[in-house]
């Protein structure tokens, strides 16, 4: 039977970084609210060790520098379940990325369990428990916690290291630990990243017939929304929407009192608005942005990307992967472009590094080569497909 306990104060808080620190591994967890702040604001931590479980109120506790230290030190395996969040908001308060990070969902995916599952359906498949779903929608800033509230913080974490025991178990019998290892790292890269402000414009819809010039205009606006937001600490939807911003580029303003015609501006913002609108216009064209001139796919590429998922597909039933783990139709499809134009595939694509690159991207080139054809054998089969490595007859 695992300790429980809960912690609601800086010298509780103390004694539990104490025990966590003298284990080799522990799991962790957080509830958080992020759709009224530029930033989520955590309001939870939960932990377990081999013998204990910790639920710890960020809120009462303030300060969890003595926890993030033990997430980054590299001193133990630290195992998260999809740990984008968790790695985003230890890396915002600390400062460092965790180290020695194994993530249940994305090694889930690596023996075939599927991807992206979810805790509940990881825990039923790995212990045998079905968990509670009663408080996902909490919001998780009211005090005092509820009994209930704290149960289910609780089985949070609760079978978290009994999950990645098995899951690691089963890696190993594939050899697939460097797999994993290599899937982690990318995750804390994709995870660290934030994406560029001045990148975030690209994103705003009705643009499409912009030109250069308007582009410009949208690129700064946005540019001054995330500002704001950032030091308001506000969601950047709630400073100005995406459409108003294609509205006001769309019409042109030429001075604050025009923008002032939108519902919702108000007169401060106008006139910072109408300065970036301003600043856009200022610029010489070899500073305005490119308009988009991605150019359709012919339409054999959907049509054998399609194919190729299929192909992918029966590969992962046959070597225990998860075919959205190992590559996106976007992967597939750039792949098929790669060929037709006879270019390198982009360093974003899947396939263009790793162990994808060496253990499935031959399959599929060969394949796209026609060096092998592809029949249905069986279809009573989870893997119904056979191969044959000459050149396919026409």
């Amino acid at each position: 039977m695992m300790r429980e306990h809960f912690v609601a104060n800086e010298s509780d808080f103390l004694k539990s970084c104490e025990l966590i620190a003298k284990s080799n591994v522990f799991g962790f967890d957080t509830e958080f609210v992020s759709e009224e702040s530029f930033r989520p604001e955590l309001c939870l931590v939960q932990v377990a060790t081999p013998e204990d479980l910790f639920v710890i109120d960020a809120i009462a506790v303030g300060s969890l520098g003595a926890f993030w230290d033990l997430v980054t030190d590299g001193k133990r395996n630290v195992i998260v379940h999809a740990g984008r969040e968790e790695i985003r908001i230890c890396q915002h308060l600390s400062g460092k990325a965790p180290a020695r990070l194994f993530d249940i969902q994305v090694a889930a995916g690596l023996i075939g369990v599927g991807y992206p599952a979810g805790y509940g359906t990881l825990v039923q498949t790995f212990a045998g428990t079905r968990l509670s779903k009663q408080e996902t929608l909490t919001d998780w800033r009211i005090r005092p916690l509820t009994s209930d509230q704290i149960t289910y913080a609780f089985d949070d974490v609760r079978y978290l290291l009994e999950c990645h025991e098995k899951i690691s178990a089963r890696l190993l019998e594939l050899d697939r630990i460097d797999w994993a290892e290599e899937e982690f790292a990318d995750l804390q890269a994709r995870s660290n990243l934030d994406e560029p402000i001045g990148e975030r414009w690209r994103k705003v819809k009705g643009t499409g017939g912009f030109d250069r010039k308007r582009l410009a205009m949208v690129r700064e606006i946005v540019a001054w929304r995330e500002e704001f937001a950032a030091k308001r600490n506000r969601p950047p939807r709630t400073i100005l929407r995406d459409d108003l911003i294609a509205d006001i580029v769309k019409r042109n303003p030429q001075k604050a009192q025009d923008i002032l015609a939108f519902r919702g501006i108000q007169h401060r913002d106008s006139e910072e608005i109408m300065a970036a609108i301003q600043k856009a216009r200022a610029l010489p064209p070899d500073s305005l942005p490119l308009q988009d001139d991605t150019k359709p796919d012919a339409p054999q590429v959907g049509l054998i990307g399609q194919v190729m998922a299929g192909l992918l597909g029966d590969l992962c039933n046959r070597k225990s992967l998860v075919p959205g783990l190992v590559a996106t139709s976007s992967d597939l499809r750039e792949l098929v472009r790669s060929k037709i134009d006879n270019t390198s595939l982009s360093g974003n694509n899947s396939l263009a590094k790793g162990w994808r690159l060496k253990h499935v991207f031959p399959v599929l080139m060969d394949f796209l080569e026609g060096k092998t054809s592809l029949r249905l054998a069986r279809v009573d089969n989870e893997s119904p497909f056979e191969y044959d490595d000459s050149k396919p007859k026409l």
